[in-house]
């Protein structure tokens, strides 16, 4: 019974040290945790005033069918980018898939607006250059709220700024082209959050809504750098024990 005591006063403690290192490990990946939830606040009140009803009253005029082409159509425009950050990431098949959707969709799909691509079996990819960064090893830095753009870190503010450098309808000119780049933003920024209205009600019903984006953030892109693989698990190889191993239940 007193060693069971005993086992039981290390396990405690050691919960207690691992929490305390979580808090530490958190503040130290949110340095700028102040301004960060100025900015969240900026953000909840022009989502609120502004964002969320042009998003439900878009989702109230258009059918699932419109929606859908209107994202095609989006998603397609971004697929140079994604091509080239797969090659940069040493990803010839993923890279191919890429070249062969954004072919297939631009003609057969009539501009994006459908996805045959799919309906042939090429499979889609997401990739960007802070997962190209993460891909070689850079780390993600402090956490960040971005005004209007919401969650991010120093990696993906800088690979934002690669992103939209590299992008064509970015770097090259043509007649309408500042036109076009804003209305690809304002409907970008729509249909997203249109999308994502349910998720977005389901964080706000969160205890700490601001905790959960961060975290969510973070690992959804630590998620998205191993391409959806799961992390190593450093205990894998521990065997498992019973509590009988250890101690007799007669003894208790």
């Amino acid at each position: 019974m007193m060693t069971r005591f005993l086992l039981g006063c290390v396990c405690f403690c050691l919960a207690g040290c691992a929490s305390s290192g979580s808090y530490r490990a958190e503040r130290a990946e949110d340095p700028y945790e102040g301004w960060n939830r100025g900015v969240y606040a900026f953000n909840e009140g022009v989502d609120a005033a502004i964002l969320s009803p042009v998003a439900r009253g878009y989702r109230a005029v258009t059918n699932k069918p419109i929606r859908n082409g209107v994202s095609n159509f989006l998603n397609n425009l971004g697929q140079p980018v994604v091509f080239l950050n797969s090659a940069l990431q040493g990803k010839p098949e993923a890279a191919a898939d890429t070249f062969g959707r954004f072919v297939i969709n631009s003609t057969i799909g009539v501009a994006g607006l459908f996805d045959p691509a799919t309906a042939f079996g090429i499979e889609e990819h997401d990739e960007d250059f802070g997962q190209t960064l993460g891909h070689w090893g850079v780390q993600p830095g402090p956490f960040l709220m971005l005004p209007l753009a919401g969650p991010s870190n120093v990696r993906d503010l800088v690979g934002f700024g690669v992103d939209a450098a590299l992008d064509p309808l970015n770097s090259n000119d043509f007649e309408g082209d500042t036109e076009f780049r804003i209305s690809r933003g304002a409907l970008g920024a729509v249909s997203a959050r249109e999308r994502l209205d349910e998720s977005i009600e389901l964080l706000r019903e969160q205890p700490e809504p601001y905790i959960a984006l961060r975290r969510n953030y973070g690992q959804s892109r630590a998620a998205a750098i191993r391409d959806g693989q799961e992390a190593e698990d450093p205990f894998a190889d521990l065997p498992d024990f019973d509590d009988g191993d250890f101690f007799d239940d007669a003894d208790w």
